[in-house]
């Protein structure tokens, strides 16, 4: 499983519709992503309508939840991007660091 930093803006129309039918929309976001099988960690919203949620799934589940709410029209500006542990990034480092000089760069 994979961890996603999710960001994405509600439409005018979305937005309409929320203050005509206030509700809780991490309670309708958690119904989709537990069928999807994806974890909602965080989920926070700004007053400009701006959504942020951190998720933990598969690129395939990922992948299949985004068109499934890009399709809908109630959000726009949808972005999934996959981050990593400080523990994840250190590996990185380690790797880099026992390969570095393996690579001839393209204009070398």
């Amino acid at each position: 499983m994979s961890t996603y930093f999710v960001t994405a803006n509600y439409t005018s129309s979305a937005m309409k519709g929320m203050i005509e039918n206030p509700h809780n929309r991490e309670e309708a976001i958690s119904g989709l992503l537990d069928k999807m099988d994806i974890a909602l960690d965080h989920f926070y919203v700004s007053a400009t309508g701006h959504i942020f949620m951190v998720i933990t799934g598969s690129s395939v589940n990922v992948g299949a939840m985004a068109l499934v709410v890009g399709s809908t029209g109630s959000v726009e500006n949808t972005s999934a991007v996959e981050v990593f542990t400080a523990e994840q990034h250190v590996e990185w480092m380690k790797l880099a660091g026992s390969t570095t000089g393996a690579y001839k760069p393209a204009n070398s």
